[in-house]
């Protein structure tokens, strides 16, 4: 594994853990208002069940992100770390 293929997963690995950290406080608080008995999110129209399972979505998806970083950033990295058959030119 090359260096450009370790930087892609150290990246992807960041992107996913963000995407985890600002989800899971508003899952949380999603929980909470449901749990209290509200209705419609904080906006007063959207109902809070669909406003909920698109943030659980966002969350599954910084948690498929961080989980599935090894072959993303490989991907990513790809032909970047191979050594050049042809010198730079002159």
């Amino acid at each position: 594994m090359g260096h450009y293929a370790k930087m892609g997963i150290v990246v992807m690995r960041s992107f996913g853990l963000l995407i985890l950290l600002y989800a899971t406080p508003v899952i949380i608080w999603g929980i909470a208002r449901m749990a209290s008995g509200a209705t419609v999110a904080t906006d007063g129209r959207t109902p809070i069940r669909a406003a909920f399972l698109g943030w659980v979505f966002y969350g599954l998806a910084g948690l498929l992100l961080f989980a599935l970083a090894k072959p993303l950033g490989r991907m990513a990295a790809r032909g970047l770390d191979e050594q050049s058959l042809i010198p730079p030119g002159p």
